[in-house]
């Protein structure tokens, strides 16, 4: 009996934690008036938004051997970004400049468990 209100319990707290990861800002947070970052401007900007449960592009193009930066914000609910193969990851908001001198593709993908969605949560950085 003890071990079934363990896991009783257990799910949830897990359900709980799932269903808060995409809520939106805490109350101190919004009053903080903290929930801007400034938008970085070196090179060309990618301008990345995410919101329950995708990105507002599913395709973001840069130039191979051109600096670029990342700009990155969750609009709705808490997110990250992570880019499979380059050293990015970010959360909740912020920038990071990048200059890929090969052409290719790599994989945009929310690096935060956000909730039922999170893995569709998938875009692509291609580099002409």
């Amino acid at each position: 009996m003890n071990k079934k209100w363990g896991l009783l319990v257990s799910a949830v707290a897990l359900s709980a934690m799932l269903v808060t990861a995409c809520g939106g800002e805490s109350k101190d947070q919004a009053a903080s008036g903290n929930s801007e970052a400034p938008a970085a401007t070196t090179g060309t900007a990618v301008n990345i938004e995410a919101s329950n449960w995708k990105f507002n592009q599913d395709t973001f193009e840069v130039k191979a051997g051109e600096e670029f930066t990342i700009n990155f914000k969750s609009e709705e609910g808490f997110h990250g970004i992570g880019i499979q193969g380059l050293d990015v990851d970010i959360q909740k908001e912020g920038s990071k400049t990048l200059k890929i001198d090969e052409a290719g593709e790599y994989t945009i993908f929310c690096n935060v468990i956000c909730g039922p969605d999170h893995g569709k949560m998938v875009a692509k950085l291609v580099v002409k």
